[in-house]
């Protein structure tokens, strides 16, 4: 035990739990905090222009590294600007720990000048919430958020800091720890649901976020390989299984899913379902008709069964219970019969390919997203880490760059919030500095964040941004253009995105021709600086659509309807 002031227990706890670093924005409300983390060089202080970004950059370094992001907010207004980015966290079970300053302990609750009552707005989307009361209990509040943010179904939990806290002395334990056995799984249950894949005739695995989240994309491939099993995934399990794999099926559902594996679900009679919850976007809010029996294994009790039947349901964590499955299969001699599978799907692929893919060489102007994608997929090495925004583009960017690694690919997922792609860049370029990170974003999501260009230049993290410009809020715009026939209120016009990037102190290039693509990205990523590449795509193009799911969805004709559009 030592005698330590609040804001020095704080960092000292912080230190305990590896945090390298902070991103937040100062404010009276945590001066104090700030005073004693001004003098710790183990940590890095990165401040943000606004607490959206503070948090989403926080979200974006646990999502890179597998570690707990950390972000800092002042009270009241501070925080209230990053809710959007705690609730990104916590529907893409991202590990986030938020520090938010609070007013002094004797004023809480008495509606004083820059308090809010941050619990109240937080407590459906943080795993937990607590307050610092006493100096005594820092050590266990500050651990306890980073467990409770990695443990199980990870997400944010918030800590809030009291101002008067910071200068007030008290007893603190140094070495506080949380230990807690591993989770055992039950082998019988396992067995049975090992025994229905083996006698399976036409199954296929759904991998999701956990695969990522227990490292368990070795498991799920040998596994695929042993019994010939074709792999698709969620959005958030992009990475788990190599998508240029004979057996990689791609991302199923309507945020850029294709058709091919959408049918898989629909025609399988037994469905693997790996740290994955079977959610709204995987089946076109829950209008898949997925017949077969399903294998659900999830981390999270509460996510088995919660959308649809769960005939093996299966508590645990992913790498555990595939490790278990190998085991069994080994030990049945088990192979796979299925000796067409892979045949079978290159044909899918070339089908699609020539309905879908036509653009990838198209040489028009303004530039195809299509082609744009595939040239910035050349550029830039195998291994780069692609942080998607939300709209349109994200449905191209799904359909048409593919993800090899495990946290390679990052995007506001469940939630499909605008503003998060620019930061959380930003901050996977913080936990993965050797990497190349590569934000690839619309014009209207750019916008939102684009003052953190000035953090990026200023701390040298060396981002790429492809900005896909349309000069549109493009999905509403097509989305009222396929159900109301019209559009209104999608248009705008933006400023030349490459001399805001230079005014930053950043590098800036504008591409209107297609053969400027792939040599402007190489260009970029060697300038040393982050970079801002403005394309100029075309307005009118149409992303890849599974008709039939999409008209089920909206009870249209979708292919009539989309025939018109194209």
């Amino acid at each position: 035990m030592v005698t330590a002031k609040g804001n020095r227990a704080i960092v000292d706890a912080l230190i305990q739990n590896g945090v390298e670093y902070i991103f937040g924005i100062c404010g009276t409300s945590v001066a104090g905090f700030l005073s004693a983390l001004g003098t710790e060089e183990s940590i890095k202080y990165v401040i943000t222009r606004h607490e959206r970004g503070a948090g989403s950059m926080a979200d974006g370094y646990a999502r890179a590294s597998g570690k707990a992001g950390v972000c800092q907010m002042h009270s009241g207004p501070g925080t209230l600007n990053g809710v959007l980015s705690i609730v990104d966290a916590y529907r893409d079970s991202s590990p986030v720990v938020l520090l938010a300053g609070q007013v002094a302990r004797r004023y809480i609750g008495r509606d004083i000048f820059g308090e809010a009552n941050q619990f109240a707005v937080l407590e459906p989307y943080t795993k937990h919430r607590e307050r610092i009361g006493r100096v005594q209990d820092v050590p266990r509040i500050i651990n306890n958020a980073f467990y409770l943010a990695q443990a199980g179904r990870p997400g944010p939990v918030m800590v809030e800091m009291p101002e008067d806290i910071y200068d007030e002395e008290g007893e603190v334990e140094t070495e506080y720890m949380i230990k807690v056995d591993s989770q055992s799984v039950s082998p019988s249950m396992v067995e049975e649901a090992t025994e229905r894949l083996i006698k399976a005739e036409k199954p296929v695995i759904l991998a999701g976020g956990g695969v990522i989240r227990s490292n368990a994309s070795e498991e799920l491939k040998t596994i695929s390989e042993m019994l010939q099993i074709p792999v698709t995934t969620t959005q958030n399990g992009r990475g788990c299984f190599p998508e240029d794999h004979p057996l990689a099926l791609g991302v199923s559902g309507w945020c850029g899913g294709i058709s091919i594996a959408d049918d898989a679900l629909e025609e399988a009679d037994v469905v693997l379902g790996v740290g994955c919850t079977i959610s709204s976007l995987t089946t076109y809010n829950f209008t898949t008709p997925i017949k077969g029996d399903i294998i659900q294994i999830n981390i999270d009790p509460s996510a088995l069964g919660v959308n649809y039947h769960c005939d093996y349901g299966i508590v645990g964590d992913a790498k555990t219970v595939l490790l278990e499955m190998i085991r069994i299969l080994d030990s049945k001699g088990a192979r796979s019969k299925l000796t067409s599978v892979v045949e079978e799907l290159k044909k899918k692929k070339t089908e699609w390919n020539a309905i879908w893919g036509a653009d990838v060489n198209s040489d028009s102007v303004p530039i195809k997203p299509q082609r744009l994608l595939r040239d910035v997929q050349k550029a830039i090495p195998k291994k780069s880490i692609v942080v998607a925004g939300a709209g349109l583009h994200r449905l191209f960017i799904t359909a048409f760059m593919q993800t090899y690694y495990p946290r390679t690919f990052l995007g506001s997922v469940n939630l499909g919030s605008m503003g998060f792609a620019f930061p959380a860049a930003i901050g996977a370029k913080a936990a993965k500095p050797e990497e190349p990170v590569v934000c690839v974003v619309g014009d209207g999501d750019f916008m939102m964040t684009l003052q953190d260009l000035e953090t990026a230049v200023r701390c040298g993290f060396n981002v790429v941004t492809v900005i896909m410009n349309n000069n549109s809020y493009a999905a509403p715009k097509m989305f009222q253009k396929v159900n109301f026939g019209t559009d209104f209120g999608s248009d705008y016009t933006n400023p030349d995105f490459a001399k805001v990037a230079e005014n930053f102190g950043a590098c800036g290039w504008r591409v209107e021709k297609p053969d400027e693509i792939v040599d402007t990205v190489k260009s970029a990523l060697d300038c040393g600086k982050p970079a801002v590449i403005d394309v100029l795509i075309d307005p009118d193009a149409f992303p890849p659509l599974n008709l039939k799911a999409s008209g089920r969805l909206r009870n249209i004709d979708a292919e009539k309807v989309v025939s018109e559009l194209r």
